[in-house]
């Protein structure tokens, strides 16, 4: 009897399971990737527009008057409490704030954390030029987010920012809002976890299918070995029970047709022997 890991039973299912292994992983790592900065375009849209619903309902006339030490002014406060309210509401964002042009720079005017976290930043305070300063300088004209997370002193996020206009229409500013780089991470880690699921599952399903087909070919050759074995040992009147239509079947009708031409040879044979005797 053929072992377990000689059968071609085992040595097909695992040829399949390879295969789909390797196809799965080869579409696995080249998707990812695209996977990533689609999920990213796709925060950053939602950046975009928290920061634009939160940006056109902002007074640009009482934003543009502010200076540095307005802090305790109630402008300042009704403006503050009004960027805590809209974070309270999207918990996803983890800080918002309004910035300014400051020469070729560009400055915090009102941070919604000013006056809790010793870190806030107040009026006036200049923000470092980082990697995607380009993309927080269109949100002066227009909203715009972050393509790849941004690093700074407060940690590392993903931010959307809008135009805030004065009475008319012109840009004094931007608010800008930050998600925390932990909750795209997250997102992508279940985009990645879904995919090794699905990549597991359907190996584990493709391994039962080629099982179950290949055990219904050994099976069937498995018959045909028996009766050829009978056959040697001279048991002429056995019968061929192989019944498909693929090769197997062709292979069982041949199978058959020698076994008929064998027993007539061998009748033809016993009755030659018989007239000699």
């Amino acid at each position: 009897m053929t072992k377990m890991i000689d059968s071609l039973v085992t040595k097909l299912t695992l040829s399949f399971v390879l295969l789909i292994v390797v196809i799965a992983g080869l579409a696995f790592f080249t998707t990812y990737d695209a996977t990533q900065k689609a999920l990213k375009a796709q925060m950053g849209c939602e950046l975009r527009s928290t920061a634009a619903a939160a940006a056109a309902m902002l007074d640009g006339d009482l934003h543009a008057g502010l200076k540095s030490g307005d802090e305790q002014k109630t402008e300042y406060l009704n403006i503050q409490k009004y960027l805590q309210k809209i974070r309270a509401n999207n918990p996803n964002i983890k800080y918002i704030y309004t910035m300014r042009r400051a020469g070729e720079g560009v400055e915090f005017v009102i941070d919604a954390d000013y006056g809790a976290e010793e870190d806030a930043a107040s009026i006036g305070e200049a923000y470092e030029q980082g990697p995607n300063f380009k993309e927080l300088m269109e949100g002066f004209e227009h909203n715009s987010a972050d393509q790849e997370f941004t690093t700074d002193q407060w940690g590392v996020v993903l931010s959307g920012y809008s135009p805030i206009r004065d009475s008319l229409g012109n840009s004094v500013g931007l608010l800008g809002v930050d998600m925390d780089s932990r909750e795209v991470i997250a997102r992508q880690q279940f985009i990645q976890n879904t995919i090794f699921y699905i990549i597991g599952i359907a190996i584990l399903l493709a391994g039962a299918i080629v099982m179950i087909f290949s055990k219904t070919i050994i099976r069937d050759i498995n018959k045909l070995n028996q009766t050829a074995t009978k056959i040697s040992h001279g048991q002429m009147d056995v019968m061929v029970d192989v019944k498909r239509r693929d090769e197997i079947g062709e292979l069982a009708e041949s199978f058959s047709r020698m076994q008929a031409s064998l027993k007539i040879m061998m009748n033809q044979d016993e009755n030659h022997n018989k007239s000699e005797k």
